[in-house]
Parts: structure tokens; C-alpha cells; sequence
């Protein structure tokens, strides 16, 4: 009996530590994802509106209007959240966590260095994440997905040391608010050129 017990107390230990291994393991494959030049390069302002641009290009050859008005509004929130994101990096003149030298705030600057605030990742990420729809199940899961993957764009950026936290905050509110400014636009601009349509005579049309 005692020896029984022994053998499933040490199995159980091994089972246990084996388990611990593989989280610690798994832990450590997602931080070097996150932490990875892979992520940054592929998150930067000009690569999300590279992709969203592509895929809106590739939508028009099939029948999905929805589609087509979602990637529509993630290229062009994140088109307009990149390049204000870039003006106030440099009015600001934020120094990078990662920065050795300098004051913590320089005002107008283009060196590297000192465009910290805000985080160009998380303001296009977020424009893009903004842009989902909310209006049923499948489109809420898509839209938590959007919102997990700013998250983890935010915390890679502090994880690089490229930015504060508070650099990331600000980014992301940069980049919703642009999402919402482009929803609220939309419906007001297809209404004129519906009306548009309407009034203009056919043969003008063709």
C-alpha cells in the first residue's frame, strides 16, 4: 500500500513537472513571437495598409459587398490614423524607453529616437480593429479578436522597449477614433451618391 502510494505520488510529480515544462516552454515560444522583429515588420503603419489595401483588391473579384466596405474602411482608417500618428511622433518628440540619451521630451524632432508617443502599431491595428462590424455573433467574436490583437500589439511594442504604455493608450484611442470618424462619414457619402446616381440622366451614366 505504501509503496503504491509512492509510485503514483512520483508519477504524479513527473506528470506535474513534464506539464510545468511544456506552459514554461509555451510561455516562452509566445513572448519571443511577440517580442519579434517578424511581428514589428509586419504591424508597421505601411505594411497594415499594404494588406488591407491588397485584400481589398483581391475582394472586388468575388461577390462580397460586406467585405469589400469593411477592407475599404480598414485601409483608409488606418491610412489616415498612420499619417496623423506620424505628425504628432514628431511634434511631440517623445525619447523611446529604449533611448540612452536626451531629455524625456524634446518637442519637434524626426530622429528615431524621440517618436514615442504615440505608437504608430497600435494606432493602425486599432483603425483596422475599429472598422469590424458589431452587429451579430460571429462578427462580435471577430470583433474581440480585433480588439486581443491590439492588445497584443501594445504589449509588444513595451516589450521592446519602443514604447510606454501610455504611448500604446494613445495610439490605440488615436486609431478607434479614426474607425469611428470613417463609420460615421460613410453613410452620409453613400447617401450623396445614391443621390447622385439618381440624378444623373443614364446615357450621362454609361
Amino acid at each position: 500500500m505504501l509503496a503504491s502510494t509512492a509510485i503514483k505520488s512520483l508519477l504524479t510529480f513527473k506528470a506535474f513537472k513534464k506539464a510545468r515544462q511544456r506552459f514554461e516552454q509555451t510561455g516562452s515560444s509566445k513572448n519571443a513571437f511577440i517580442t519579434s522583429d517578424t511581428l514589428s515588420k509586419a504591424t508597421t503603419p505601411p505594411s497594415v495598409v499594404a494588406i488591407t489595401g491588397a485584400a481589398y483588391a483581391l475582394s472586388k473579384t468575388a461577390d462580397a459587398p460586406k467585405l469589400q466596405r469593411f477592407l475599404l474602411k480598414s485601409t483608409l482608417s488606418a491610412s489616415i490614423a498612420g499619417l496623423l500618428n506620424a505628425g504628432l511622433k514628431r511634434i511631440i518628440g517623445r525619447k523611446r524607453p529604449r533611448a540612452e540619451s536626451g531629455p524625456k521630451i524634446k518637442g519637434p524632432a524626426l530622429k528615431d529616437k524621440f517618436n514615442s508617443m504615440p505608437s504608430g502599431h497600435a494606432s493602425t491595428v486599432a483603425a483596422v480593429a475599429g472598422c469590424i462590424p458589431r452587429s451579430s455573433g460571429p462578427l462580435l467574436l471577430a470583433s474581440a479578436a480585433g480588439l486581443a490583437a491590439t492588445a497584443i500589439i501594445g504589449k509588444s511594442r513595451t516589450k521592446r522597449d519602443a514604447h510606454h504604455l501610455s504611448d500604446v493608450l494613445v495610439g490605440s484611442c488615436l486609431g478607434f477614433g479614426v474607425a469611428y470618424a470613417i463609420s460615421k462619414l460613410e453613410k452620409p457619402v453613400e447617401a450623396e451618391v445614391e443621390n447622385l446616381k439618381r440624378h444623373t440622366p443614364l446615357h450621362k451614366q454609361v
